[in-house]
């Protein structure tokens, strides 16, 4: 009476490592995934998204106010020690503006006045 298997037997253990490479692929997959499913952010999520630097490096100071589609202003923080307005123009192109130039003033002032 051996305690060894016999010779013949063609039973093996499966290990149970290629298993668990796979849970782990299949898992980081996932991962990945999962923003790429959020979709357009709200702009409460876009605040929490903000990078930690200034989004504007050049700003200009005239635009004709009908150009614009919408206006964006970002108030200084700690990512950012600047004011910064962001314009959207109706062919999509998003450009920096100077708030304190007087145009700029004047065009985020009837912005507010119209609602």
């Amino acid at each position: 009476m051996s305690l060894r298997p016999d010779a013949t037997s063609s039973y093996t253990v499966p290990s149970p490592l290629p298993v668990l490479q796979v849970l782990l692929l299949m898992s980081l997959l996932l991962v990945m995934l999962v923003p790429s499913t959020n979709g357009k952010l709200s702009s409460k999520e876009r605040f929490l998204h903000i990078e930690l630097r200034c989004l504007c490096v050049k700003t200009i100071s005239g635009i004709p106010s009908s150009n614009i589609q919408s206006l964006e202003v970002n108030r200084a923080g700690p990512h950012c020690n600047k004011v910064e307005v962001i314009a959207e123009l109706k062919n999509g192109k998003k450009i920096c503006l100077n708030p304190e130039g007087p145009r700029i003033k004047k065009i985020v002032q009837k912005i507010l006045e119209d609602g």
